[in-house]
């Protein structure tokens, strides 16, 4: 396998388990950052729409990660996605808290810079 083979097989794991977690664990935590929830409520999201977004994220929302939390235990990673007009940061991580694993989200706001997303395939548009 290639090394972007291997990457995009990290990510798809990735998402694949924190999608597991989320949907059969104790939901997704969100981080109550100002940021966060000004986004949420500016485009009228509520946390299961919030939840919704985030079931559809594929390797090819994918930006960079994953990098290991400066404060916390374990690997945090980021994916963008263009919701409601704007293009989202979003900041997904696996934590344990004690002996269960959960899914947060560390960040879901505006993007600050324009996100690089390596494994987006742009679709073609047929010149006439």
């Amino acid at each position: 396998m290639h090394r972007d083979e291997l990457k995009q097989t990290e990510i798809r794991d990735f998402l694949v388990e924190f999608k597991r977690i989320m949907a059969k664990g104790r939901g997704l935590d969100i981080v109550n950052r100002r940021e966060n929830i000004d986004t949420l409520a500016k485009m009228g999201l509520t946390k299961k729409n919030l939840i919704e977004e985030i079931m559809t994220l594929s390797v090819e929302n994918y930006c960079q990660g994953p990098e290991p939390d400066r404060n916390r235990p374990g690997d945090i990673w980021v994916f963008g996605k263009h919701i409601g007009g704007g293009e989202i940061y979003i900041k997904p991580k696996i934590a344990q808290v004690g002996k269960e694993m959960v899914a947060k989200c560390l960040s879901f706001h505006e993007a600050n810079f324009p996100l690089c997303y390596p494994y987006l395939v742009e679709e073609r548009k047929d010149e006439k």
